[in-house]
């Protein structure tokens, strides 16, 4: 029953504990993956400018701006389009409000010198990520990375393209998503190959060995306070050692009497119960009971049920309500003589305090 109830207890705790380590994993998994976001981030503008010094703009800037300065507009005060003009021609392209907030900067003349820059040589995703992957390593970003890329051109048909390396991009490794030009027209959504374990696996491990020696130090401490328990009980049951005087009158019959503590003697071969003089007759069966007792020294006088049953009740007649008032009948005839002699219940029995 105690081994049951310890391992019902671990149980319970492991759980507490499992639980307690799930939510610790997730939050660290959460802020490190914020944060490798924004260093992602910050390692693809840099690859952006990078690659947007490679471009040869003079003498294609812009003749006519009809979109305002955008750092302070609302998005209910956004045009539906813009209209710019250059050496080829006047384009009118629709703003996308949804990609206006992800541009890559709110300088309305550095938009449209992104949108010159790119218009006649295209972002190339594979270049580009190559430029990418160089800065994440510079930040301690050993992952594999994909770009895919679309634009939006002046008659409003869009091309897309990606990487090489995107046989495994998905929406749960997307890191982030910038638009780029004067209308947005250009949009870069960014992947790394990252996991749950390349993220946490030096917290996972860790934490699983802590669990672990945590779980068998409660187990132990478990261990540790029951033995104490159990040590502290057994101190507070009196051990007084009954002395057994036996006399023999001849080979076929005996006088036995018993020395409880000074002053009070149990004759079991009279029936009778003395202390400090007085006497008191005990019924055949009490009698039996009691000598039933200080013969279980060995175990602390503890009876138990089964052990009374079979030897109060040979016929199998007994019933836990007969067991129970035999013993509050030996308990009250010997309380009559000295009260500092007790029989206590215990689990499947009962025992004799001296």
């Amino acid at each position: 029953m105690m081994r049951t109830k310890n391992i019902i207890l671990l149980a319970v705790i492991a759980c507490i504990g499992g639980v307690a380590f799930f939510f610790a994993c997730k939050y660290s998994y959460e802020s490190k993956l914020s944060a490798l976001k924004e260093e992602a981030k910050e390692a693809f503008i840099k690859a952006f400018n990078q690659e947007l010094k490679s471009r040869n703009v003079e003498g294609e800037g812009p003749l006519m701006l009809t979109l305002p300065d955008v750092s302070n507009v609302g998005f209910t005060e956004l045009p539906d389009s813009v209209i710019y003009a250059d050496s080829t021609g006047v384009y009118k392209l629709k703003l996308d409000k949804a990609k206006h907030y992800n541009n890559i900067t709110t300088d309305t003349s550095v938009r449209l010198l992104h949108s010159v820059a790119f218009k006649e040589h295209p972002i190339q995703p594979d270049s580009l990520n190559l430029i990418w992957k160089k800065y994440l390593n510079e930040s301690g970003i050993s992952m594999e990375a994909a770009l895919y890329v679309s634009v939006v051109d002046r008659l409003g048909d869009v091309t897309s393209a990606s990487t090489s390396y995107s046989e495994w991009r998905k929406f749960s490794n997307l890191v982030f998503i910038v638009s780029i030009g004067y209308a947005c027209e250009i949009e870069v959504m960014a992947y790394l190959h990252y996991s749950v374990w390349n993220m946490l696996y030096m917290e996972i491990i860790l934490g699983l060995l802590i669990y672990i020696v945590c779980i068998y130090m409660i187990y132990k401490f478990i261990l540790f306070v029951q033995n104490k328990i159990f040590s502290i009980r057994k101190k507070e049951v009196i051990e007084k050692p009954v002395i057994k005087i036996v006399k023999e009158m001849n080979d076929s019959s005996s006088i036995r009497s018993y020395k409880l503590h000074e002053g009070f003697i149990f004759h079991a071969d009279q029936k009778v119960i003395e202390f400090n003089g007085r006497q008191k007759y005990l019924q055949p069966q009490p009698s039996k009971l009691l000598e039933l007792f200080l013969r279980m020294e060995e175990t602390g006088y503890v009876l138990k049920n089964s052990d009374i049953s079979e030897n109060l009740w040979s016929d199998g007649s007994a019933t836990n309500d007969r067991i129970h008032k035999a013993v509050a009948r030996l308990r009250s005839n010997i309380k009559e003589l000295d009260s500092s002699i007790d029989i206590e219940k215990c689990v499947d029995g009962y025992q004799l305090v001296l």
